[in-house]
Order: structure tokens, then C-alpha cells, then sequence
């Protein structure tokens, strides 16, 4: 080996834990590693918690963490292991001793040596594992339980290739990224990574939103049907966890093939828009109960697996998820957490500090052999947490549990979500988790370079894993997936035109406040409203959350920063422009008034789903006003230039929600509240949309 290598074997300190909480915190960092380290997980079953997600508020009855424990400790890892239990599933034609899809992390995404690493500790400890859609690695190949994907992008796939795995993915999306394509920056596009894509180096590889020639779900069986004629292995179908996931699924079984991972929020990523990352999709515990039952409902469960993944992290989850519905987990991040991880969100730059996602021509490289023997001892502590649970719970096969919802009671919730997921509720409460998510301001690449912030990795859920500050927050935004094709705004035109009932038209509907003039001409120059000039109207009131318009009134802005002191109570913003739209819908004058929502909002998220809700216009004071003090002392020329980035990056965010929803038009997004779900049954009536999985 030359000596400018440098391998990387150890654990380094782990960056989680600061101001804003996030799922993959040190402590279950540490739990991973602890598993890593000794083939046994040091937490065999919790007690439910108050906060997170609904994996952590579910008990397994009659169950006690205590005494299952105290028999890990009696048992030990030796008679753990020879415990007449089978915690494995059958998968193409292998049983697997661990039922876990190592998610398919692509040659590119990964820096080669974690792609061999991980091909190599699936087959000595019995699971499987998806290559994703960077080409296959040599030393990849030579490994047994791998799994090919055919995504949008088709990079380095040939007949060859498709043949090599135990079986072929079709990729449509993912949890991190729903309805948008993949996103490999320029700058790790080199040496044998543009070779095995067939791309010129340092060229970015975009993966198309939609497959060109999957655009329903009668495509979609095509496709199916064609691979495996085309490579005689049984096919998977990979898709996020949407509004439609359900129907997707009950598709995917009727078109032949073995199963479906279904992906959820907060799941890992390579790159992704930290908006798309934050917003669109569902978590899997919300959807896995609903495929699980449209499936035995209509007599198509038997043979077919369901495959759930994001935010998995040890042997409860998958017991958990498997008593949900599922068959399998999907699990990527805490697999790249084991071999040193230390969820720097960084992964897209090509410099990671764990020698994982870096440039394939870095020196900075991991040790093959140590990262293998890590894997291996985390699956192996999955495997005995999991024989361990399936012993106490009186069965001899773990897969002998799938989808008995009865055996689980969900605490710290409410009751509209208990009977969407189909689970006794023990305890009430609410999803919700409201409190301080540590604001970031706009970061420079917004605001200098008009680019909206891609990050990598995941577990972002508001809300759900880490604080909301309002009811909005726990909207999830819908996405297309084979039900309807979604749009590629890089490549398609979205039209966000806005035409007010006076007829006024402006090119976005984003309302810019009137901060001052550099901030004007940059909202001037790209056709968007500014506040003053809309209070300025004939027949136009600014009034708080709460108050009725008087007759006549034909523009309509509602401010929630009117309300003064208590500006925190009831009603939300967001829950009174709701009840305004329907007000004005049903006294049939709501064609003749336009609704502007305003206040401090924040992201291009809050515009989308203010528009959804029935909102005409929406302002966004909070990273405006941030860069006005930010840039009080430039240039007058470089103020306008800073906003009109900023402005743009914006737009672009809501390009990017609109086209991962199929939506192509500000027509289809305006009062659609379809296009939304709760996380919390509560907000969910307040907003009068429906829940998660609903």
C-alpha cells in the first residue's frame, strides 16, 4: 500500500448534540457503537418516551425491559445465539439470518472501501445489501447478497450488471428526497467513479426526478415484468413514504413483484435540499401499518415484503416495524454509524472526516478489515436483540410477528393517530413537540450565490424529532410516486404566476415587506408583491388572526404580528387563514377577495404550505429582515444583489416542493389541502387536513 495512504480504524468524538436536536444524537451514536463493539446492544427494549417518534412511544405488551435485561445478561451473547429462534426472513433464494436491507448507498455516495466493507459484512452475517446507482465496484461484485438498482439515472447499468445481485431495485424514490432525483456533486465525480457512471469528470450527476418511462402505476408493472425476464431475479420496488404510499404498494404487489421498501422521512442521504429533506414525505411507522393493511385487505399479503426504512437504529425498531407490518428494515445511517460516522452533515463536500463519503482519490481511506468486523458485531448484537424479543413473546419466528398491531400500546399521543396506524392508545397526549429549533440564519450560499443549501445525512423530522415552533411545522408535504409522475424543475418549466381577482399579476406569490430600497428594486425587478404596495390597495385591511374582515373587503391580509402582546395564542396564522378560505368559500365570495398570509415566517416550506391551506400571497419577513442587519454596511448595489439571490433561492425551494408534489403550475398548489398531512391529530383538526397515512 502506497505510502500516502492513510487508513482510518477507531472511533472519533461525535459532532451531535449541539443547540439543534436531532435524532442521531451522541447518545445513540454511542449505542451503536457499543453494539459495534460487543455483539450486544446495551438497551435490549425502552420505556415509552413523551417525545420523538412513534417507534419511541409504542411498548410491546407484556414486555418489561427489566426482566428481558435480566435474561440478555443470564443468556449471555453465546446462549442468546442458540435460542430455538429464527429472527431471519426468506429473501430471493436466501434466508437471511438478519432481516436488514443495507440501504443502497451508491459508489460515489460512499468513497468505495465503505461500499466493499458493507457487500462484505452482509454475507458473513446473513443480511443483504443495495449497491444504489453509482454502477457496481469490482470488489462488490464478487459478493453474494448484494441487490442492483435500477434508478432514474440509469448510471453504469448494462444487462451484465443486472444480473450480478440476488435480485434488481427499482428506485422511484426516497425518504430524504422524495419526488426529486439524485444529486452526486461535480466535485465527487472522478477517476473510477465517472468511469463506472459513464460520465465525464467533474460533471454533476443529476438523476432525473421521474423514470422517463415510469410515469403510473400499468408503466411501472412493465418495468417490472420486463427486468425480470431481462435478468431471471425476482425485483424490488423502492419508494418514499407519501400521502399515496398505500396505493403504491397495493400496485407493486399486483405487478409480480417480491416487495417494496418503503422509505420515510428523516431518512440518510448523500446530498439532498435541506427544504426538500426537512418537509416532504412521511415517517415509516405512519406508513407501514397503512401498506401492511391495504395489502391483507385485498388478499395480497402473503409472499410480498415490506421493507421500511429511515430513522432505524437497533433490534426495537425493526421489532417494532415488524409488528407494524413490515418484513425487513431498511437501514443505512446507523450501518455508516458503526463503521465511524460522525454526523457531520457534510457528506456532500467530498470531505468527510470518517473517511465514508469523501472523494474517491482522497488519501484519506478506512480501514476495509476493521469496518467489516464492526458491521458485522452491530448485525450480530440486531440479530440477538431481535431472537431475544421473539423468545419472550412466546414464538419460534420472528417473521410469525409481522403486522400483530394487537401485541403493541402507543403512549404520549392522540387518538387520531392510534387509529390511522391501527394501535391500541394507552396513553394520550400529543405528537406534537413544540419548542426552540435553534434558528439558522440564511446561510452564504443562499444570499451570495442565489444556491439552495444541499446537505447530507438526515433523521430532520419538525416537529416529530426535533422542535416545532408552530402548527405548521407539522404539515408533511405530499409527494409524487408512480401515482402521478412528479416534475423535474431542473429540466421542466414551473409556472408560479399569480393573477389576483383585480387582475393585478405578479410572477411569484411571495410577498417581499418593504425593508427597505434595495430590498424593493430586487422585488421590483422580479415581478413579486411588496406588502406596502398591497396595503396601499382600495377596499384592503391588515388585521390579526382572529378578526373577521368587514364586507366589502376584497384583499385581505392576515398578520399575526398585529396581535401584539400574547402573540403566541390561539389562533395560529395558519388556522385562520384556514377557517377565512372556507368562510369565504362558502359565502360564495372568496373568487373576489385575495388572502394574504403574513407574519414571521421563514422558508419557502412556509409559503408552500400557507398556499396549500388557501392562502393567495405570503409574506416571508424572517430571513430578510436576518439579512438586513447581516448586510447594513454593504453597498447599496450589493444589498439589492444580496436580496435578489435570496429571493431566488427562495423561488427555487418552492420550485423544488412543487415539482417533487407532480405539481407544474401555482393553480395546483393554491387551496389543496390533499397536498398535505399531519404528524399530530390535533393540528391535523385545527388545519382540517387529514393525518399521516390517512
Amino acid at each position: 500500500m502506497p505510502a500516502s495512504i492513510r487508513l482510518v480504524a477507531g472511533y472519533k468524538p461525535p459532532v451531535g448534540g449541539g443547540r439543534t436536536p436531532e435524532f442521531w444524537s451522541r447518545d445513540r451514536i454511542a449505542a451503536i457503537r457499543y453494539a459495534a463493539e460487543h455483539g450486544m446492544e446495551k438497551t435490549i427494549l425502552s420505556k415509552p418516551k413523551a417525545r420523538g417518534r412513534l417507534l419511541d412511544r409504542l411498548a410491546i405488551r407484556d414486555l418489561d425491559p427489566r426482566e428481558l435485561r435480566e435474561l440478555a445478561q443470564k443468556l449471555g451473547p453465546e446462549g442468546i445465539d442458540r435460542l430455538d429462534v429464527d429472527a431471519g426472513v426468506d429473501f430471493a433464494d436466501v434466508h437471511l439470518r438478519v432481516p436488514v436491507y443495507l440501504g443502497d448507498m451508491s459508489f460515489g455516495a460512499l468513497s468505495g472501501r465503505p461500499n466493499i466493507a458493507l457487500a462484505r459484512a452482509a454475507d458473513i452475517a446473513g443480511a443483504v445489501v443495495g449497491v444504489g446507482e453509482g454502477g457496481l465496484h469490482p470488489e462488490v461484485a464478487r459478493c453474494r447478497n448484494i441487490v442492483i438498482q435500477w434508478a432514474s439515472g440509469r448510471f453504469g447499468i448494462d444487462r451484465y450488471m443486472l444480473r450480478r445481485g440476488l435480485a434488481v431495485n427499482i428506485k422511484i424514490g426516497q425518504g430524504a428526497k422524495p419526488g426529486i432525483g439524485g444529486h452526486l456533486p461535480a466535485r465527487k465525480v472522478v477517476g473510477e467513479i465517472a468511469k463506472l457512471r459513464k460520465l465525464p469528470p467533474g460533471s454533476e450527476a443529476l438523476s432525473p426526478a421521474p423514470h422517463h418511462d415510469i410515469y403510473s402505476i400499468e408503466d411501472l408493472a412493465q418495468r417490472v415484468k420486463m427486468l425480470r425476464e431481462l435478468t431471471g431475479r425476482p425485483v424490488l420496488v423502492k419508494t418514499a413514504a407519501t400521502n399515496q404510499v398505500g396505493f403504491v404498494t397495493l400496485g407493486t404487489a399486483r405487478a409480480t413483484a417480491m416487495g417494496i421498501i418503503i422509505d420515510g422521512a428523516g431518512a440518510g442521504t448523500g446530498a439532498t435540499p435541506r427544504i426538500v429533506r426537512d418537509h416532504v414525505g412521511m415517517p415509516v411507522d405512519y406508513a407501514v401499518p397503512v401498506a401492511d393493511r391495504l395489502l391483507r385487505e385485498n388478499g395480497l399479503r402473503d409472499g410480498f415484503l415490506v421493507i421500511g426504512g429511515g430513522m432505524i437504529s437497533s433490534g426495537e425498531d425493526i421489532a417494532k416495524l415488524i409488528l407494524l407490518g413490515a418484513n425487513m428494515a431498511n437501514i443505512a445511517t446507523a450501518a455508516l454509524i458503526a463503521m465511524g460516522c460522525i454526523m457531520c452533515h457534510i457528506c456532500n463536500t467530498g470531505n468527510c472526516p470518517a473517511a465514508l463519503t469523501n472523494s474517491i482519490d482522497s488519501a484519506f481511506k478506512i480501514d476495509i478489515d476493521w469496518a467489516v468486523a464492526r458491521v458485522v458485531n452491530w448485525l450480530r448484537a440486531v440479530e440477538r436483540t431481535l431472537k431475544l424479543i421473539t423468545y419472550a413473546l412466546g414464538e419460534d419466528s420472528l417473521q410469525k410477528l409481522v403486522g400483530r398491531r394487537g401485541l403493541l400500546e402507543l403512549y404520549n399521543a392522540d387518538e387520531y393517530v392510534a387509529k390511522v396506524v391501527g394501535v391500541e392508545l394507552a396513553e394520550p397526549g400529543q405528537i406534537a413537540w413544540y419548542g426552540d429549533p435553534g434558528e439558522e440564519p440564511l446561510p452564504r450560499e443562499v444570499y451570495m450565490e442565489a444556491k439552495t443549501p444541499v446537505l447530507g445525512m438526515g433523521g430532520y423530522v419538525p416537529g416529530y424529532t426535533t422542535p416545532a415552533e408552530r402548527p405548521l411545522d407539522l404539515l408533511r408535504v405530499e409527494a409524487a410516486q408512480v401515482t402521478r409522475p412528479s416534475v423535474d424543475p431542473y429540466r421542466e418549466e414551473i409556472d408560479l404566476t399569480v393573477r389576483l381577482p383585480d387582475g393585478t399579476v405578479y410572477e411569484a406569490p411571495i410577498a417581499v415587506p418593504c425593508l427597505e430600497e434595495p430590498l424593493v428594486e430586487a422585488a421590483e425587478g422580479l415581478g413579486y408583491p411588496l406588502e406596502c404596495e398591497l396595503m396601499e390597495r382600495p377596499y384592503a385591511i391588515a388585521l390579526p388572526p382572529g378578526l373577521e374582515p368587514p364586507p366589502g373587503t376584497t384583499l385581505v391580509i392576515v398578520d399575526e404580528e398585529l396581535r401584539g402582546r400574547g402573540g403566541r395564542s390561539k389562533p395560529w396564522l395558519e388556522e385562520w387563514i384556514v377557517w377565512l378560505d372556507d368562510e369565504m368559500w362558502s359565502s360564495g365570495i372568496r373568487s373576489d377577495v385575495a388572502l394574504v398570509a403574513a407574519g414571521d415566517l421563514r422558508s419557502a416550506a412556509d409559503v408552500y404550505k400557507l398556499l396549500a391551506l388557501g392562502a393567495d400571497l405570503v409574506t416571508l419577513r424572517r430571513p430578510l429582515r436576518w439579512l438586513s442587519k447581516k448586510i447594513a454596511g454593504w453597498p447599496a448595489e450589493r444589498r439589492r444583489e444580496a436580496y435578489e439571490n435570496t429571493l431566488i433561492a427562495v423561488t427555487w425551494e418552492l420550485k423544488l416542493l412543487m415539482g417533487a408534489g407532480g405539481l407544474t403550475s401555482y393553480q395546483s398548489l393554491q387551496g389543496n389541502r390533499w397536498l398535505l398531512r399531519s404528524l399530530d391529530g390535533e393540528v391535523a383538526q385545527r388545519l382540517r387536513v387529514s393525518v399521516a397515512g390517512e
